[in-house]
């Protein structure tokens, strides 16, 4: 590995963890599925229910993917977010606000 790669190695897993500790401040992280990866998931039930989140929190910006049952199942439906070594505190933090409407 060069130093550009790791360093961007270092960007994502420092914003992982600030990704989760936002969680923690905003007392949602019972509603995540637990995982130190780049790919967070929110339980979100209800196909209508995670689509529809899905939709409003894209409209602000935000690529985020609903995963719909049947791949999970009935009541486990979720967002699915993918967190980038590019993304800035900011982004992650509008990310978890638009979040916090639907959990």
């Amino acid at each position: 590995q060069n130093d550009c790669e790791e360093s961007q190695i270092k960007k994502l897993y420092r914003n992982i963890q600030y990704f989760k500790s936002e969680l923690g401040r905003h007392k949602i992280q019972q509603k995540f599925v637990e995982s130190n990866s780049s790919i967070q998931c929110c339980i979100v039930s209800g196909n209508e229910k995670v689509k529809n989140a899905a939709t409003l929190i894209r409209e602000k910006g935000f690529d985020v993917k609903p995963i719909l049952s049947p791949t999970v199942s009935q009541g486990q439906e979720r967002l699915r977010f993918c967190i980038h070594s590019y993304n800035s505190k900011k982004e992650i933090e509008e990310v978890l606000e638009n979040l916090i409407n639907f959990v």
